[in-house]
């Protein structure tokens, strides 16, 4: 089959849905500019389509109501803040960043499964990996080129990268994409040439120095923690599993040991962080720290909250509740900076109450449980790189969070096959597109 043939369909509806959806993922980790005009030519394409039973349909058969509605219910949580808030235009605009959590399920699981295909999915995420490398590589180079022209010590690619890029997305786009690489090439080991392995390990060492680099506290903690996990994935024998943790003990070792030679940043941020926790106070020197500040606002949003009878101030009023609740509780360090909470179950709490926190909580557990059912390690690893972020930013509240994983959300749970285990990302096992049924599991599997 040509790869024209892989790419498209007859069907000219889903030909501008996926070019668009093309579009989309390869420029999601550059700009969120197109974002608005994508979803509104594609809303405009599904609805000139005019098939709702078809479309009602395809969602119960990707088995997929549970995640339509998990999905919808999220989005209902702004206009909920509407409702409530004062500041009507902020809450306005919020529901435009949550718009994708509504838009990709609209948009993915009213297409067919012969449609949307296992190898068209394959593609979308391949083409969002070779973005982020491409995005990583700007970045990281211009920081490169800065230090090269600064000279000395005293640089900070952490400074340098958070003047363009936030850390903290920036870390969260490459672990992905580290992931997505190694479940290619543990599927794909066999076929792949030497020269292209060795390829993919380089391009996986540079995102992983790169997201140390970046000095995300978040970021270094929760790839650690995934890449001690992918250890046990990737190897089935302990002897291989204990060679594997050896190696990556020596590699951060070495990495530690360069880092701390050129005075660069990850680790003493991470340091500085556990440093605050221990010694925190309101008010103290350490409280005007970025994890002193966190420590505060966590604070505030749930006094907030227990203000409000965990009804909700609104997502339009917020910022400017914590400032009150700052300012008469003398935080100093909070007062007059309009901060969100910095963590978004206590985000959804603080502005939709009790059920916005419980709505966000299915969300954001659903790929944990669902992966663990179906022992998919992509869809898990999805769930704990969200689960780690969320713990620390606010990320449903930014179009770089948001659209993400609204995204991903929908498109790694239709990969996977609903009858079997796991889905061999890129095998030679894998189907054409009109295959009818899934193949099952290699014996090594």
């Amino acid at each position: 089959m040509s790869p024209l043939n892989i790419i498209f369909s007859q069907n000219w509806h889903f030909n501008i849905f996926y070019t668009l959806m093309l579009i989309l993922v390869a420029s999601l980790p550059f700009t969120h500019l197109l974002v608005i005009p994508i979803a509104i030519l594609m809303f405009l394409n599904w609805i000139w389509e005019w098939n709702w039973k078809e479309k009602w349909m395809n969602v119960k058969d990707h088995k997929a109501t549970l995640v339509f509605i998990l999905s919808a219910a999220l989005f209902l949580i702004p206009l909920y803040g509407i409702l409530i808030s004062t500041n009507k235009m902020h809450a306005l605009l919020t529901v435009e960043t949550y718009l994708w959590f509504l838009l990709a399920p609209l948009f993915l699981l009213t297409y067919a499964s012969t449609l949307l295909t296992h190898e068209r999915i394959r593609i979308l995420l391949v083409l969002f990996s070779i973005s982020t490398i491409f995005l990583s590589l700007f970045v990281f180079g211009d920081a490169l080129v800065a230090k090269l022209q600064n000279g000395g010590n005293d640089f900070s690619f952490y400074l340098h990268i958070s003047e363009h890029y936030h850390p903290s997305y920036l870390s969260l786009y490459m672990s992905l994409t580290i992931f997505l690489m190694l479940f290619d090439w543990k599927k794909r080991r066999r076929q792949l040439h030497i020269v292209v392995k060795i390829i993919y390990g380089a391009i996986i060492l540079f995102l992983y120095a790169a997201i140390i680099c970046a000095s995300s506290k978040a970021g270094i903690i929760i790839i650690l923690a995934l890449c001690l996990y992918w250890i046990f994935f990737l190897f089935k024998k302990w002897k291989y599993r204990i060679l594997g943790l050896l190696l990556f003990i020596a590699m951060n070792t070495a990495f530690g040991a360069a880092l701390y030679h050129f005075k660069a940043t990850p680790f003493i941020r991470v340091n500085n962080a556990l440093t605050v926790i221990k010694n925190f106070e309101i008010n103290n020197t350490y409280s005007y720290t970025s994890s002193g500040i966190r420590l505060t606002v966590w604070r505030s949003a749930w006094e907030v909250a227990k203000d409000n009878h965990f009804l909700g101030t609104g997502t339009g009023d917020l910022d400017k509740d914590l400032v009150m609740n700052a300012e008469l509780k003398g935080y100093k360090n909070l007062i007059g900076h309009h901060y969100n909470a910095h963590n978004q179950w206590l985000q959804a709490l603080t502005t939709s109450g009790i059920i916005g926190f419980l709505i966000v909580l299915a969300y954001t557990l659903f790929p944990l449980i669902y992966g663990i059912r179906k022992r998919d390690v992509l869809y898990i690893t999805f769930s704990l790189l969200t689960i780690g972020n969320l713990l620390v930013e606010s990320m449903f509240e930014r179009k770089m969070g948001a659209v993400f994983i609204a995204l991903f959300f929908v498109l790694l749970y239709v990969r996977i096959p609903k009858q079997e285990l796991i889905f061999n990302l890129g095998t030679d096992e894998e189907t054409a597109d009109t295959t009818p049924a899934p193949q099952s599991p290699s014996p090594e599997e």
